[in-house]
């Protein structure tokens, strides 16, 4: 009889978004390729809402240690003599102040899937990620998503055993995103610059920050600008 697999799902606190990958696929560097493409994006959490969901998602990583060494046990004198016993990967990180080197309160957690692959069938498919706005409707066309943005992360868990390293955790998988506040041309939010809401103009009645049919061959390109932000890290792993 063959195991069903475990699946949990949750939706995170909000916090704020960092190198999200959430529109185009992310396929790496030459060093660390990504052949189908991967939708990323690491969430900053801090205090209680860090908290909770280290409280939601740590037995998840007991049963997945609890499984691997399980696994671990069945593996030939050999291995088990070499590797020793389970390493557990860590599911989130500490941040640090870059100076003083001191803990800022702040854990990063990183949830990602693929973009394409090949099913059983030997059928190619692909996925995007669903992207909802603040009132929980979905959002089309959107042109990008910038480091800075706050909003929630809908995930799946899935524990992991790499029999090879003796590697075990969980890895937390990507299922759709909701944004409480838009950061999409890398610069400071209305609030920082010191702008309240009034009544009148609405963005949500206009196509500023989405895809236009239009085209300026004189106009202001910010790709162009921008280019240089990288949006990875290496391969991306957890």
């Amino acid at each position: 009889m063959i195991e069903k697999k475990r699946i949990v799902r949750g939706t995170t606190p909000k916090g704020i978004f960092k190198y999200p990958n959430l529109i185009k696929p992310d396929y790496g560097t030459k060093e660390f390729p990504k052949k189908n493409g991967e939708y990323n994006v690491r969430l900053i959490l801090e205090g209680k809402a860090a908290q909770e969901l280290i409280a939601a998602l740590q037995p998840e990583m007991e049963k997945a240690i609890a499984e691997a060494e399980e696994k671990f046990a069945q593996l030939p004198v050999a291995t088990r003599k070499r590797l020793k016993g389970v390493s557990p990967n860590p599911y989130y990180t500490e941040v640090f102040d870059k100076e003083t080197e001191e803990p800022t309160g702040q854990y990063e957690f990183r949830f990602k899937t693929a973009a394409s692959g090949v099913n059983k069938k030997g059928e190619r498919w692909e996925r995007t990620v669903p992207i909802f706005d603040a009132k929980g409707k979905p959002v089309k066309n959107l042109k990008e998503i910038w480091s800075g943005t706050v909003g929630k992360v809908a995930y799946s868990v899935s524990p992991y055993f790499v029999a090879g390293s003796g590697a075990a955790g969980i890895t937390l998988y990507l299922e759709a995103v909701q944004i409480i506040e838009l950061n999409a041309g890398g610069g400071r939010s209305a609030s920082e610059f010191g702008f309240s809401e009034e009544d009148g103009f609405d963005s949500s009645e206009e196509s500023r920050v989405f895809e236009d049919e239009s085209t300026d061959d004189d106009s202001y390109n910010e790709d162009d600008e921008n280019e240089s932000v990288s949006h990875d890290d290496n391969n991306g792993d957890f």
